[in-house]
């Protein structure tokens, strides 16, 4: 007798979840785990649902060392100034930054770029943190803001973290790949990130093997290919007139004078398209939430309104962008208030916590948390503010007294894990809002300031964006 189809997909599916249940059972009694909703998948949900919220019901459940399942995936958490200091200095083969990001990333790169990585992310560290390059930088961004901010100005409209992403996408382009890229490829290159943006989440990629053509896997292989394409292009045009880039400072220029990695050219379309997702999102954060803090200020007292004049009287009087102190203070605090939920590592072998019994096993992610870290008021004055002002000469930064043992910033990561693209990323963001600041006026769209101010979108890789966007207007100052 021939079982109907249907009976077979209920018991396989019956099979599956057993199995999984099982696994997972036996995954969470290496650590604590907390108790967020349901058997199996409550606690994936609850994190799903609020991160923020989830994370600060596991630490008070089991403590600073607990274990949050994400289906097949056991993500470790180290919760306490101590153990971020920890964190941060375990070496990058005891657990991966680059294998971490692998778990979501790999149908967008090609097979064998993880195993280059450090050669290549050595190579991003000596090119983009130059004097020349960043200099270089400096003037694109300047260049591109001029541009960008006109073009904001005809419209009484302008969605701010969108019109941001445009800008910013323009800079590293220009900057990391040059002006050919540029020329030829930037928008279709910003619709390739959004595309894979948009597909990267699914939970598909998550639970089924690398080689399942479903539709996100399919759609994601086409943008690898596409941008596999374009730098063939590219590069086909460069290697026929070398002579026009031997001094060009953009980053691929830098790689194809390397003897380091001149001869992995087939990686460098996967390594830029991890490049402009951890670029992309976060400068594009520091500056929109900046531009938004700037925004409030003009409207709620209590958000000190004079600090807006202060800035653009510093701003106009400095020689450089990079010379103002409230500035840099704008922009730290902006990645302090506004940062990421999560920091995640892949661990490559067994490594013990400290002050425990709990060894994190291979193959288990490990995460620590910038954005709680950022808002306890045991680490933070105003901890839950936008307050610039702790970071000047005199400001109350830290409470208590910040300990050599302890890490409570990670605005760009801290001790061995530190990002190689801060400098660039903080000469971009200087540039961008100091062109603003000093020469527009700005403040909410007709559809006034956003309803939720604290609708973070933690889905994204880094920094998180607002929700729904928000919606500014900017008037060019008369010119006295």
């Amino acid at each position: 007798m021939l079982v109907p189809p249907a009976i077979l997909a209920l018991v396989a599916a019956a099979v599956f979840i057993t199995l999984l249940a099982a696994r997972i059972r036996r995954q969470l009694s290496l650590v604590p785990s907390p108790r967020l909703g349901g058997p199996v998948l409550g606690n994936a949900t609850a994190y799903a649902t609020d991160p923020a919220a989830a994370i600060q019901a596991a630490d008070v459940q089991c403590g600073p060392v607990f274990s949050i399942q994400m289906l097949f995936t056991q993500n470790i958490w180290l919760r306490s100034n101590v153990l971020n200091k920890f964190y941060v200095n375990v070496k990058e083969d005891a657990w991966s930054f680059g294998w971490g990001m692998n778990l979501f990333l790999h149908p967008v790169v090609a097979p064998g770029y993880w195993d280059h990585l450090r050669t290549l992310v050595g190579s991003l560290n000596r090119c983009i943190n130059r004097s020349e390059a960043l200099d270089s930088y400096a003037a694109i961004a300047r260049d591109e803001a001029v541009t960008g901010f006109a073009q904001w100005a005809q419209t009484n409209d302008t969605a701010l973290f969108e019109s941001a992403s445009v800008l910013a996408h323009k800079v590293i382009v220009r900057c990391l790949m040059g002006p050919d890229f540029y020329h030829h490829n930037v928008y279709e290159l910003s619709d390739l990130l959004h595309k894979v943006e948009a597909d990267i989440g699914s939970i598909f990629n998550f639970v089924l093997p690398h080689w399942v053509p479903h539709p996100a896997a399919k759609r994601l292989w086409k943008a690898r290919d596409r941008m596999q394409d374009i730098f063939r292009e590219r590069l086909r045009e460069r290697a026929s007139d070398p002579n026009r880039w031997a001094d060009s400072e953009d980053y691929v220029s830098h790689t194809l004078r390397d003897r380091l990695t001149v001869h992995l050219t087939e990686f460098f379309p996967a390594h830029h398209t991890l490049l402009m997702f951890a670029a992309h999102t976060s400068t594009v954060a520091s500056i929109s939430w900046t531009i938004a803090e700037a925004c409030l200020l003009k409207q709620c007292l209590i958000r000190s309104p004079e600090r807006l004049a202060i800035l653009r009287k510093e701003l106009l009087e400095s020689p450089s962008v990079h010379s103002s102190p409230l500035l840099h203070a704008c922009l730290k605090e902006t990645s302090r208030h506004y940062s990421g939920i999560n920091m995640l590592r892949l661990a490559r072998s067994p490594v013990t916590i400290p002050d425990s019994n709990v060894v994190v096993p291979v193959g288990a992610v490990v995460s620590i948390s910038p954005y709680l870290t950022h808002h306890d008021a045991r680490n933070y004055y105003r901890a839950t503010e936008w307050f610039p002002e702790r970071w000047l000469e005199g400001g109350e930064q830290f409470r208590p007294a910040k300990s050599a043992d302890e890490v409570t910033y990670l605005g760009f990561g801290a001790g061995s894990h530190r990002c190689p693209g801060e400098k660039m990323a903080g000469t971009i963001a200087r540039e961008v809002v100091g062109e603003l600041v000093r020469n527009y006026d700005f403040g909410w769209a007709a559809s006034g300031p956003p309803k939720d101010f604290g609708a973070l979108d933690f889905t994204k890789i880094g920094s998180p964006w607002l929700k729904g966007d928000a919606h500014v207007r900017i008037t060019p100052i008369a010119k006295q």
